[in-house]
């Protein structure tokens, strides 16, 4: 393996410069492109079939000039010509704009669990924040509510050059903004405190202002997060730039496109895809974290309009994605189903990454002049007596396998994702008793969903099953007295992964926490907003749904859910104990399909069980029980 992994850093050059030359030669070659189903990259659909245009005709410069007859003569085979490229490139509009408005109220009844702080703030915190009115203390709080109406509106605009090439984009306008978060009277949004003239209070103030990152918001009021390029041949398709990844459910690769979606999977690749019988093969060289650049250099930021430089080779991770997928889209999927067809679909999908260095943390020299003056030099970072880089020598293997299968009314699906790996050096990942030691991580991870519906009555009624699990790990505070403070941890951290930073306590030389997309909505509370994901947990999951016909292109909809969760390593429980809970979810929706307009609303009650609990033999002065949490959401929204 360490032979291996020497070749893919020293031979990195040759194969971009195969990989290019085999993405030219699939990019240019041909008229028509090869029919493609649903892509790994996640990206629409390629636009339909035809000839790429001609080379544009210019007329010559010379010193005579045609004969008025021959004039004539070419202007006409000039204009039919040009009316036939443009025929050939516009089967498509020039611009097309997909997107969608929405905006979701949303009342969060005692997440926390009814649960304070265990002695103080930085000696434990609940599971879930509290609001202001809470003190940082041990014990609940009279105040359980908090509450959030956010915005979004998002564009993706498709540029189509001609049937055959395209450029696609995802912009978000006011990306998930809390509607009221950006007043007039807001200076700065790192000190609320501070006032503008125009009204030193809240109530005086009459407007908002665009949220601008850095100073009144962190983030800014127009987002950018992706932008690719699509070219399509006789023998495939070549995709480049910033791409969504989706694979299969969407369970660990997830687009993240659902209407209550936050985020998702974006990634940075070169990527070939063609069909070989009837299968989807595609091949990408993705670009994953590259360490530190020009840019983030003092020199670098003098110049922000200078070329771009990536400082190391090293600290790149170098990933290779492979995929063989056969799937129709939903509405072919079903036709064969509902005819009585066995409809079968399937894919496999393997990554690989590898890392030799990491930056864990800054020099001595290089922390020093962050301090003192915000940014570092290029020598700061890495000098003859010292480097900012840790030789880690890591890879990971991510393959995954996807299955649905479908006849009349049943629908069966599952898919699963496994990581295997190693890091010579953990870094901060591990606590170790001293420096110097060994400290390798072994990586050893798996994530799993099986789901089952039947669609009755004309698809009215949906019947469903599901049932999922993601491996779990002994490492919960990870922490002690004597570890806690030096390595800045808290020992009793909140519940979602998203908050926290976790390292394998001392011994522990392994790694097994699989963590779900968050985008994989499994219900409202427990793991979507108290865990974050799902993540050690086995969940059972039967559902009901019912589409009445109001009108034509309009319909309500009533959903439930029931989800039993339980945890695979009890001991990374704040209780100690198997059984996380039972949520219930219900919901009201209305749709107008013609007029792409939707509404509704949700209520869900999670309640706890002994997983959640805080026992008086782990937390001596901040012993409780959980309590339930509620959820309200009402959400409306228009596509286009």
């Amino acid at each position: 393996m360490t032979k291996f992994k020497h070749l893919c850093s020293t031979t990195g050059r040759l194969r971009l410069v195969s990989f290019l030359v085999f993405a030219t030669a699939l990019g240019g070659a041909g008229a028509a492109r090869a029919q493609m189903g649903a892509m790994p990259g996640g990206g629409m659909s390629p636009g339909g079939m035809g000839a790429p245009p001609p080379a544009s005709q210019e007329k010559e410069e010379g010193p005579a000039e045609a004969a008025p007859e021959e004039e004539g003569k070419a202007a006409a085979e000039t204009a039919q010509e040009s009316g036939n490229s443009n025929q050939r490139r516009r089967r498509t509009q020039v611009i097309e704009l997909d997107g969608y408005f929405r905006t979701n109220p949303e009342l969060l009844h005692n997440f926390n669990l009814g649960q304070g702080y265990a002695n103080d703030a930085t000696n434990g915190v609940p599971p879930f924040p509290t609001p202001l009115e809470c003190a940082t203390k041990t014990g609940g709080c009279s105040q359980k509510n908090l509450g959030t109406t956010s915005m979004r509106l998002r564009l993706e605009p498709t540029i189509n050059v001609s049937d055959q090439v395209r450029v696609i984009a995802q912009i978000d306008v006011f990306d998930n903004l809390i509607l009221g978060s950006t007043p007039d009277s807001l200076v700065s949004a790192s000190r609320p405190d501070q006032r503008t003239n125009l009204a030193q209070a809240g109530i005086l103030s009459n407007s908002t202002s665009p949220p601008e990152s850095g100073e009144n918001a962190f983030t800014s009021a127009i987002r950018a997060k992706r932008a690719w390029a699509e070219v399509d041949s006789q023998i495939g398709s070549l995709r480049v730039g910033r791409m969504p990844w989706h694979f299969g459910r969407g369970m660990y690769f997830n687009k993240g496109d659902c209407a209550t979606c936050d985020g998702g999977t974006t990634v940075d690749r070169i990527m070939a895809l063609t069909q070989v019988y009837g299968h989807q093969l595609a091949l990408s060289w993705d670009f994953g974290p590259s360490g530190y650049s020009w840019g983030m250099t003092d020199a670098g930021r003098a110049d922000p309009n200078g070329s771009p430089l990536d400082l190391s080779q090293d600290d790149d991770v170098f990933q290779l994605t492979g995929a063989l997928i056969l799937k129709d889209d939903d509405q072919r999927f079903r036709e064969r189903a509902a005819s009585g067809e066995v409809a079968i679909n399937y894919g496999v999908q393997v990554v690989y990454r590898q890392q030799s260095k990491e930056i864990f943390k800054l020099s001595t020299t290089a922390q020093s002049k962050q301090d003192q003056n915000g940014v570092v030099s290029r020598s700061d970072l890495s000098n003859n007596t010292e480097t900012s880089q840790t030789q880690i020598d890591a890879w990971l293997l991510i393959p995954s396998l996807w299955f649905k299968l479908g006849w009349k009314a049943l629908t069966l699906e599952f898919e699963s994702t496994a990581l295997a790996g190693h890091m010579g050096n953990a870094g901060p990942l591990r606590l170790q008793e001293s420096s110097g030691g060994d400290n390798h991580l072994s990586i050893l991870q798996l994530g799993w969903v099986l789901a089952a519906d039947l669609r009755l009555y004309k698809d009215s009624l949906f019947i469903g099953f599901e049932t999922g699990g993601a491996t779990g790990d002994q490492a919960e505070s990870a922490c002690n007295d004597s570890t806690c403070a030096p390595n800045n941890l808290n020992p009793s951290p909140y519940l979602n992964y998203r908050w926290k930073f976790v390292p394998q306590p001392i011994g522990d030389s392994s790694l097994h926490n699989f963590y779900f997309s968050p985008e994989y909505h499994v219900d409202e509370i427990f793991f979507r907003r108290i865990m974050g994901t799902v993540t050690n947990a086995i969940y059972l999951k039967p559902s009901a749904a019912y589409w009445l016909d109001v009108a034509e292109g309009r319909q309500l909809g009533l959903s439930g859910s029931l989800i039993y969760s339980l945890a695979p390593v009890p001991v990374a429980t704040p209780g100690n104990s198997i059984n996380y809970g039972l949520e219930m979810d219900l919901g009201l929706t209305y749709r107008n399909t013609t007029e792409k307009f939707y509404a509704g609303m949700v209520w869900g009650v999670f309640w706890p069980f002994g997983a959640l609990n805080r026992r008086a033999d782990l937390f001596a002065t901040g012993a409780e029980t959980a309590t339930a949490a509620q959820i309200l959401r009402a959400f409306v929204g228009i596509k286009f």
